[in-house]
């Protein structure tokens, strides 16, 4: 980082939300974990905000209309209606708005001001960068000038598919460029694809910092997403078939005595499921909630149980539930139960505690 200062991360619309779905695709997962690892953060003007609710929205029901073709299609086919595992249309408004809380500690937002507003409209009625001959570019006007108003010796990296309007022969417009200089800040722009999504600026820091070349980081696994399922419909997709009498088996008899020892037999699994979900909680000391359920399905756990196990710990006072985010509670079975998860954690987030 330049001088100490503080390292933002920018991310345009296109590639923040169209193509990296809030930082659940594309690199975007690692992206999130490098920044948290250096203490940096992600820079979203409130404008950029709104763009990444809308864009992410308009996505969301995009892939939804042709999920309704297929499926219908699909419906023909196997003789099963199953729009009923579809989510309802602008489910996406509220998921993005889910998303951008849980990524609340990583985020510095630029309100609009007024003062905001009247730069960038004097910006895009001149016709100075990044407005374009094509585009007035109102938005990215007032993006720019957010970045603009960062403290002097802040170092952002800058990630676009906007050629036209940030870039001239394949690097930072030299205006825009002259006018960073002038504020103090070392930007450095990146050009992406649709495909490519983040992934330069996290090659770029896996090039710069040691610490960060070794990390990986998987996309999200958003199925069992709380936000998905409070938005889809509640018919049953399929028919459940009755069992045929012939096939069901007599259950054994459980003799007195016996039921508590077959009861814990049948739960152990849970309480070994609690243990991990305590250490894991316990390694990163504040976990996204997402973010620990997502780590206990890549241990093996489903998406239910992960749940389950990490509310029975906040109910339990083993961990503190903030409402987006679950914090560990010193004690000594905390820290047994993170020196058990240790070697887990370390190869599931790539990182020591």
């Amino acid at each position: 980082m330049a001088d100490d200062g503080q390292l933002f991360v920018l991310c345009d619309t296109n590639v923040g939300a169209r193509d990296a779905h809030l930082f659940r695709k594309k690199g975007g997962p690692l992206l999130i974990d490098m920044l948290r690892a250096k203490k940096a953060k992600l820079l979203v003007p409130e404008i950029l905000r709104i763009e990444y609710i809308k864009q992410f929205t308009i996505a969301g029901d995009e892939a939804l209309q042709k999920m309704v073709k297929e499926v219908d299609r699909l419906k023909t086919l196997c003789g099963f209606d199953l729009f009923g595992l579809l989510p309802k249309t602008q489910f996406g408004d509220a998921q993005a708005r889910e998303i951008l809380d849980q990524l609340e500690d990583v985020i510095h937002v630029v309100p609009t001001t007024d003062a905001l507003k009247l730069a960038a409209s004097d910006r895009s009625m001149e016709g100075r960068r990044p407005t374009s001959k094509s585009d007035h570019g109102y938005k990215d006007c007032l993006i720019w000038e957010s970045v603009l108003t960062l403290p002097p010796g802040s170092e952002v990296m800058f990630v676009t598919r906007d050629e036209v309007g940030f870039f001239e022969n394949g690097v930072l417009a030299p205006n825009l460029a002259k006018e960073a200089v002038a504020k103090e800040l070392n930007l450095t722009a990146f050009r992406t694809t649709e495909a490519n999504g983040v992934s330069p600026v996290v090659d770029a820091l896996k090039a710069r910092f040691a610490d960060l070349a070794s990390m990986r980081t998987t996309d999200v696994l958003m199925g069992d997403h709380p936000i998905v399922q409070a938005y889809m419909r509640i018919e049953r997709a399929a028919p459940v078939l009755p069992v045929p009498a012939a096939e069901v088996l007599p259950q054994p008899e459980v003799q007195p005595g016996e039921l508590e020892a077959l009861l814990t037999a049948r739960t152990r699994h849970l309480s070994l499921l609690d243990i991990k979900a305590l250490g894991f909680v316990g390694f990163l000391e504040r976990a996204g909630k997402q973010q620990a359920i997502d780590l206990l399905v890549q241990s093996g756990a489903t998406a239910d149980a992960a749940r389950n196990a990490l509310e029975r710990l906040a109910l339990a006072g083993l961990t503190r539930d903030t409402g987006h985010n679950y914090l560990a509670v010193k004690g000594e079975l905390l820290e047994k139960a993170v020196q058990q998860a240790e070697a887990e954690m370390i190869e599931l987030t790539g990182f020591g505690g």
